[in-house]
């Protein structure tokens, strides 16, 4: 044999025998299943199996030691003896006279076990009976620590299993750490309860409010029961009581299993151990004869519940109207208890018979809460007559502490009876599209149903998204009969929504000029309901990040409602690295530079076309490249730069457009010109153009429908539209897209200098500078609003609001001494006053080089104010039409407090900076509401 391979193989017998020790673990620490655990619950044994599958067996000189720690249970010393003597008494442990030891418990010696040697339960549920199948000597080392040694047999074993016996000390949960002595395990940490430990026998919630009309009719939200064992719900009694003298329980409710039911009745659903087994049959609803505001769930006792796993019941819809015709807007809460009836054991028998000789035999035992008060809803002479129990002693009764006691709002009570919710909501990328995932689902509550039936039209806005155009599912015949090229359809799905075309159901006509906009018309809904449900597909604005919100109104509501139906992401952002900038009639050189960036790696795909276009004026040529391995090809169409994607990003990409030229002399009239940003990548993917001869891409939008559908409807339904067609989509293809303001600007020739250096003509007389023309009148404008919209603005716990819609803001107002200071980025951020602008409003930032920070903000042709950190001053200039030229006018009184930054960001005085631009300014201290109007 050759040196080589002796070596190899010496090295590899040396390998085997070194690391066996290193290689003996359990890959598999388990228990056999999760309890559902109480504090202060014993788990004894057969309750819960610990198992070790080992992967290399262990034999009898090859013992391994493994140390358990609990968190939350206790291995008691009493529990540890009583295991210790059951598994010697039934299965032959050893416990050797040194594994024990004596404490004096109450004056009296009392022997305790500290280990014992028990038989491996290996695969079966018992200890083994022989050695060959190993032993496990376990020792209890501290109040929640045992130490195992599982010893192995000459065979070798590889399944160690034996039951755990703890007792549960805490709420919270349950949990056993589990490491190895020598590292030939894993540590690992198993969870031994269902959920959190608790120490009640019930939990109660209110998950969900209801609307309550200004009259009073209306139902209370949801009340979810769930058992922290099984068998908790059963022959028990649950008293509601609500905290207002306006609202009271109406009477002879009864329940039903049929959300759909009569409007009169409250629903009754189980889940969990409990489904199919608890119905509207085994709840019935009091109403207490004495207290109008108090009312009992009864759950009947009931034999199928017995021995079943913890379970969940909710009672929905528990109907309340007005006690006196005078109710109060504002939340309805109630408060939730469990009823202990222990005190009427002494009212239910004298002498051995029932209390009425004439019943006897009719009840055995009144063994439950339940049994006990319906015995006395039909007994209640025998009760009041002879022992003076009246309702008011059950509505008194005791309180069991086996259920913590609720307190929550169940309703609310608002003029506004109509109530809006999301049953489903979306996150969504802008412009991309997925029908499952880009599907709302709402429903509109109306308790009193005096506003959805039979009433009018409902209009639907969207902001930061569109209605999805889905016309593709529409047939050739209902497109060419219902078809207009100034709409597109979109599908909303209701019982009660009238679509637009007759023979096709759920599709709405939008127009394409506010494709955001959906009017439908209602078509009624049943007199016994009081809800509208409907879902509609959107597509995300790809220039916008933020939520989703959604306004409906109806034709006849006396306010329309909000509510947030998702979140959009762009799915690129675009940013304008170099604007262009032109004298007239000078021709334009190749320039201007903008970068599209994916937010996220292949957020573009192959044949995905971008469309650039510039507003009026049409391009000629220019140089794109893309980077992180997106390859790209670009050409020109009717004045616009198409740019497709041949190759996917392998990670977030970057698409540069520069050196752009314009078609013609490149002679740009005076004015300014803005560019957009559109194409599939941008937005929705559904119209299709030729982009090459051998490919085709597709475009954001709908086309307008061909007007003569035997000459070209095939191409639309096949999906392609010419490029000769190109400019007739132009509106649709930039519906949503990016906009980047003033990308072109042609400024005037400068007017030549009539006297240069050198020149001979005589240099005109300095005339002294005149005094400064008075201020005119006028300057705030007609309105005192310095030409800012009428606006009413709310500020409070870090959300705004202006006009009623909220407005994402970084700030909340602060008070500093006394001083109520706001975020001046933000305010000018509501005022929609934009940064860093050139022309008209405007609002900038610099830091001088003191470090002094400086915001202006300017209205344009009306006022300059000046704030600087460190000062209390607010300097003002304002306009004079008469020189062209600001002002100064000097300051608002001095506010009490500087200008700061805070976290970053510029504070100031809320009042100065308010009145300055022109609002009434006010702070409401027990909202903390900062609030601006100039109304």
């Amino acid at each position: 044999m050759k040196l080589r391979n002796k070596l190899a193989m010496m090295l590899t017998a040396t390998m085997i025998t070194t690391c066996v020790p290193m290689v003996t673990f359990a890959n598999d620490t388990s228990i056999d299943k999760t309890l559902i655990l109480r504090k202060d619950d014993p788990v004894t044994t057969g309750d819960q199996y610990l198992t070790f599958k080992v992967d290399i067996d262990v034999t009898s000189p090859d013992a391994m030691e493994v140390y358990l720690e609990g968190d939350n249970i206790e291995f008691e010393k009493e529990l540890f003896t009583e295991w210790a003597r059951y598994e010697a008494g039934e299965y032959g442990s050893t416990i050797e006279p040194s594994d024990e030891y004596t404490e004096t418990v109450d004056g009296t010696e009392v022997t305790y076990v500290k280990r014992f040697t028990m038989g491996n339960y290996g695969e079966d549920t018992q200890a083994s009976a022989t050695a060959d199948d190993g032993e496990i000597l376990v020792e209890r080392t501290g109040d929640n620590k045992l130490k195992l040694t599982l010893k192995g047999s000459d065979a070798g074993i590889d399944i160690f299993r034996l039951p755990l016996v703890y007792k549960v000390t805490d709420t919270g949960e349950a949990t056993l750490e589990i490491k190895s002595g020598d590292g030939r395990i894993e540590e690992t940490t198993l969870t031994l309860s269902k959920g959190e430990v608790g120490d009640k026998d019930l939990v109660a919630k209110i998950t969900g409010t209801d609307i309550i009309s200004i009259e009073g009719k209306g139902k209370l939200g949801e009340i979810e029961f769930s058992e922290i064992a099984g068998d908790q719900l059963s022959g028990r009694v649950i008293k509601i009581t609500l905290d207002s003298s306006d609202i009271e329980f109406v009477e002879d409710q009864e329940g039903s299993d049929d959300d759909e039911s009569d409007d009169s009745k409250f629903t009754v659903s189980s889940s969990l151990g409990l489904i199919s087994k608890v119905d509207a049959d085994h709840v019935k609803f009091v109403r207490s004869e004495e207290d109008h505001t108090i009312g009992y769930l009864i759950f009947d006792e009931n034999s199928e519940w017995l021995g079943s796993s913890p379970g969940k019941v909710k009672i929905e819809g528990l109907n309340v109207e007005d006690s006196d015709g005078d109710v109060s807007t504002g939340e309805l809460e109630a408060t939730i208890e469990l009823m202990d009836f222990a005190a009427m054991d002494a009212f239910e028998m004298e002498n051995g018979d029932f209390l009425n000789p004439d019943i006897q035999g009719e009840e055995s035992n009144l063994t439950t809460d339940a049994k006990k008060f319906n015995y006395f809803i039909g007994h209640k002479g025998d009760f009041t007559g002879r022992y003076g129990l009246t309702w008011d002693d059950i509505d008194t009764a005791d309180v069991s502490d086996k259920m913590s006691e609720v307190d929550d709002v169940i309703a609310k009570i608002t003029e506004n009876e109509l109530g809006i919710s999301v049953e489903t909501d979306v996150d969504v990328i802008g412009g991309k599209w997925d029908e499952d995932d880009n599907k709302v689902k709402i429903k509109i509550t109306d308790p009193t149903r005096e506003f959805l039936q039979d009433n009018g039209k409902l209009t639907l806005t969207l902001e930061g998204a569109i209605f999805a155009p889905m016309t593709s599912e529409l047939g050739k015949d209902a497109i060419e009969e219902n078809a207009d090229e100034d709409e597109f359809f979109t599908k909303i799905e209701s019982d009660n929504i009238e679509d637009d075309l007759e023979d096709e159901e759920d599709f709405i006509k939008i127009e394409e000029s506010n494709p955001n906009v959906a009017e439908v018309e209602l078509d009624g809904l049943d007199e016994s309901s009081s809800e509208l449900e409907f879902s509609f597909y959107v597509v995300g604005n790809p220039g916008y990040n933020g939520d989703i919100t959604l306004t409906a109104d109806g034709s006849k509501w006396d306010e329309p409602m909000t509510a947030t139906v998702g979140t959009v992401t762009q799915p690129v952002e675009v940013n304008l690295i170099q604007q262009i900038v032109l004298v007239e009639n000078e021709k334009a050189p190749a320039m201007g530079m903008v970068t599209i960036t994916e937010t996220a790696d292949k957020m573009f795909s192959a044949d995905d076309v971008i469309v650039f276009g510039v507003e009026d004026l049409d391009i000629e040529d220019a140089e794109v490249t893309a980077d992180n391995g997106m390859q790209v090809d670009s050409k020109i169409s009717d004045g616009h730069l198409l740019i497709q994607v041949q190759r996917r990003s392998n990670d977030p990409a970057t698409i540069t457009i520069s050196d752009i030229k314009f078609d013609g002399t490149g002679y740009i009239a005076f004015g300014e010109y803005d560019a957009y940003i559109g194409g599939q990548g941008i937005h929705a993917a559904n119209t299709f153009i030729n982009f090459e001869e051998s490919k085709s891409s597709r475009l954001v939008g709908k086309p307008d429908d061909p007007d003569d559908w035997n000459e070209n409807g095939d191409d639309y339904f096949n999906g392609e539209v010419n490029l000769e067609e190109f400019s007739e989509d132009i509106d649709e293809i930039f519906a949503v897209a990016f906009s980047l303001d003033n990308f072109v600007v042609s400024t005037l020739p400068m007017i030549p200098d009539l006297n240069p250096p050198g020149s001979t003509l005589p240099t005109p007389e300095i005339m002294p500078e005149p005094e400064p023309t008075p201020q005119p009148e006028d300057v705030a404008g007609p309105d005192g609003n310095y030409g800012l919209a009428d606006t009413y603005i709310e500020i409070s716990g870090g959300r705004a609001y202006v006009n009623g819609k909220e407005i994402k803001v970084n700030t909340e107002p602060k008070n500093i001494d006394g001083t109520t200071m706001v975020g001046v980025a933000d305010l000018a951020t509501l005022l929609g006053i934009p940064r860093d602008q050139e022309f008209g409003n405007s609002l900038t930032y610099h830091q001088e080089t003191d470090g002094t920070g400086v915001v202006t903000i300017r209205l344009e042709d009306r006022r300059i104010i000046e704030v600087r950190t460190g000062s209390n001053k607010i300097n003002i200039s304002d306009y004079n039409s008469l020189t062209g030229t600001y002002v100064s006018i000097g300051n608002l009184s001095p506010a009490a407090q500087a200008a700061r930054i805070i976290d970053g960001r510029m504070f100031v005085p809320m009042r100065q900076i308010g009145e300055s631009l022109g609002f009434d300014v006010s702070w409401n201290s027990a909202t903390k509401t900062a609030i601006f109007t100039n109304m």
